[in-house]
């Protein structure tokens, strides 16, 4: 039987929170990430421990990847805050706050609506919203039609970079020629996949390798606008490109071989306090993981020992690990490693 670890508010102590701010207060340039968390699915009238391991954990990212609250409306944009206020209430959320960078897109239930997009009435009160309660006023202009950005953090050969993108707000309604995206993210999705990093991390609220044939939305069922993306990451030689998608309250890995020119690879998670039966696919690379109460982190080993192999360190090359917990006893229930060399033309 597994060990039950307790769950508990951890204090925030002084060292931690004082480091966190100094490190905030550095340019991206001199930020070296090597744990980020990846969070979604969360019913903010539920608790949810998970958020106490994100702590515990202390990442130096925390991507928001959709659905961080349900917030379901057709009209009421005092009902949507009111669902972001209570998250915002919960102790273990303002710790992550105080400690952690956070980045941030949404999906349909945060945005606003099941499965909507672009003919959502309350889009433009939606995003103003989305901008001040993630703190996105200084990356995200009040004119831009979206919730889209990203951020480059070290440099050199550790550098990632996150492209947060907005599948929801200049979405079409799902057919083989609609788009996704919308003509100004897709320039703006160009320019980013120019700029140099050792690996980038696009994130999607909803996933991008899964199958059409199933009840959840997926890129799949915009094949056009899927095949635009990937066509795009190729003539941009952009290379070290994982996606990080939610949406299923459930964990796996999904693999495409040489969909990119190199095999795209795909890190779900979602459902921070939920769980649901994952749906079949071809491309599943990972067990499932299923916990209700679940967190998720990928840590980044960017040392280059496989040209040392007669040190005691360990002969190894720069890599990264993708795990799923459950959040009650804290043991792995998926663990997924990618060496950053097949991430490669």
């Amino acid at each position: 039987m597994a060990r039950v670890t307790p769950i508990f508010l951890l204090p925030i102590c002084c060292f931690t929170l004082c480091d966190a701010l100094a490190d905030e207060g550095k340019p991206d340039s001199e930020r070296i990430v090597e744990r980020i968390a990846t969070a979604g699915c969360h019913r903010q009238d539920q608790p949810a421990p998970a958020l106490v391991r994100y702590v515990a954990a202390k990442p130096d990212l925390m991507l928001w990847v959709g659905d961080n609250v349900y917030a379901d409306t057709e009209n009421d944009i005092e009902y949507l805050k009111k669902c972001h206020y209570a998250l915002a209430a919960k102790p273990a959320f303002q710790q992550l706050r105080e400690q952690t960078t956070m980045m941030a897109t949404w999906d349909d239930h945060d945005f606003g609506l099941n499965n909507v997009g672009k003919h959502y009435p309350l889009k433009k009160e939606s995003k103003a919203f989305f901008r001040e309660f993630w703190q996105l006023e200084d990356r995200i202009s009040a004119e831009q039609e979206g919730v889209y950005h990203s951020r480059i953090f070290g440099t050199g050969d550790r550098a990632v970079q996150v492209i947060m993108l907005d599948p929801r707000y200049n979405r079409d309604d799902e057919g083989p020629e609609s788009d996704t995206l919308g003509e100004a993210q897709w320039k703006w999705l160009e320019g980013e996949l120019a700029k140099p990093a050792t690996l980038r991390l696009i994130v999607s609220g909803y996933q991008v390798l899964l199958e059409p044939g199933t009840p959840w939305e997926t890129w799949a069922k915009f094949p056009e606008a899927r095949q635009r993306l990937y066509d795009l990451i190729k003539t941009k030689k952009a290379e070290g490109v994982i996606f990080i998608t939610g949406d299923q309250h459930s964990g796996e890995v999904l693999r495409v071989r040489d969909a990119l020119g190199y095999d795209g690879i795909e890190f779900m998670f979602a459902g921070i306090n939920q769980e649901e039966h994952h749906v079949k696919s071809a491309y599943r690379v990972s067990p499932a993981s299923h916990a209700k109460d679940a967190y998720a982190l990928i840590d980044i080993h960017w040392e280059d020992d496989f040209q040392k192999p007669d040190e005691n360190e360990g002969a190894d090359q720069p890599h990264l690990v993708f795990r799923v917990y459950d959040a009650w006893t804290d043991a792995p229930e998926l663990t997924y490693r990618v060496n950053f060399s097949e991430l490669k033309f």
